[in-house]
């Protein structure tokens, strides 16, 4: 065998090696997603039990609906609550349901918290981030969902159901990104 097909074979083994070694990588890196994609699909199928539904229904609802109510009077915005759980912003009226509670995304980050490979420190911070973003964006949902429903309310459910889903899932995906790469960047610190 030549010298040239040596390193040749030499090269196309190497190149196999790192793909697989980048291939490994991902999936260390990807592993507490996928590992909270399966639970968050179980305990959401375990929420969808009618007895454990009418336990935690009542109560996301009722948190969700009194904190929108009150997000929105914060910053001025015309918004009533004539009766639980209905919420009125700009004379377009919404009935709060246990899909509109964000209740799936929230425990989406709670189980991504969990799973992590941050400090316990870094958890406690991340889960308040996550929360606290997931807390702002549902309300700011409900007051835009308002104001879209009053000037275009053939839109109102287009845009709930897939407009805002699929913020809320870039949005979850884009802090976990942002955070994974601040705990690998004070990993890398504590390291060196």
């Amino acid at each position: 065998m030549s010298k040239k097909n040596k390193k040749k074979r030499f090269n196309k083994q190497l190149q196999k090696e790192q793909q697989k070694a980048r291939r490994q990588e991902l999936i260390y890196k990807l592993k507490p997603l996928m590992l909270t994609f399966v639970i968050w699909f179980a305990l959401k199928s375990i929420l969808f039990i009618p007895a454990v539904a009418s336990i935690i229904a009542p109560a996301f609802v009722s948190f969700t609906t009194y904190s929108a109510y009150w997000f929105g009077r914060l910053l001025f915005i015309p918004i009533q609550m004539p009766a639980m759980p209905f919420l009125t912003v700009n004379d377009f009226s919404m009935r709060v349901i246990m899909e509109c509670t964000a209740y799936n995304f929230y425990l989406f980050v709670v189980i991504l918290t969990i799973f992590s490979r941050w400090s316990l420190k870094q958890k406690f911070i991340n889960l308040g981030i996550f929360l606290g973003t997931v807390f702002v964006f549902n309300n700011l949902r409900f007051i835009t969902m308002g104001y879209v429903g009053s000037f275009r309310p053939d839109l109102f459910h287009t845009v709930h159901d897939y407009v805002w889903n699929i913020l809320f899932g870039f949005l979850v995906f884009g802090v976990w990104i942002w955070r994974e790469e601040k705990g690998f960047a004070m990993r890398q610190t504590e390291n060196a």
